[in-house]
């Protein structure tokens, strides 16, 4: 995955720093975004503040109180140019309607936060996959 956007969406400032962290302690070089909620998100994806190129990854916390994560993943999935995006769910609270529907929109992978404050392995383990597997080609 070369120079590709990355839009992480979690209101929580510590899991962003954490985040920013551990990318810049992998050397990851790709574009990480952040929004706090679906609706910034969805902006960031669609509206005045889109982000060129499209994210070909969204990283999101469906179950954090204020982001409506079901509803931005079925507004992705029915969107010719933005079906594409890897979503994967990142959360530390088990809700299993969540779970249920969140697959059934095709996510790329429901994943359990870690709960150290090392984020090193598990953002390590997500960037080797993102570069093994073969992205769609963009538009022109």
């Amino acid at each position: 995955m070369i120079n590709s956007n990355i839009l992480f969406v979690d209101n929580s400032k510590v899991g962003i720093e954490r985040a920013k962290k551990a990318f810049t302690t992998l050397g990851i070089e790709n574009t990480l975004h952040f929004a706090e909620n679906d609706v910034e998100a969805w902006d960031m994806l669609n509206g005045n503040h889109k982000i060129s190129p499209v994210p070909k990854i969204l990283l999101i916390d469906i179950n954090q109180e204020g982001v409506n994560g079901i509803d931005l993943i079925n507004k992705i999935r029915s969107h010719e140019d933005l079906k594409s995006i890897l979503v994967f769910v990142i959360t530390s609270i088990d809700n299993e309607k969540n779970r249920s529907e969140a697959l059934n929109l095709n996510i790329a992978g429901y994943i359990h936060k870690p709960i150290d404050n090392d984020n090193i392995d598990f953002f390590s383990i997500l960037y080797n996959y993102w570069n093994i597997i073969e992205y769609s080609s963009e538009k022109k």
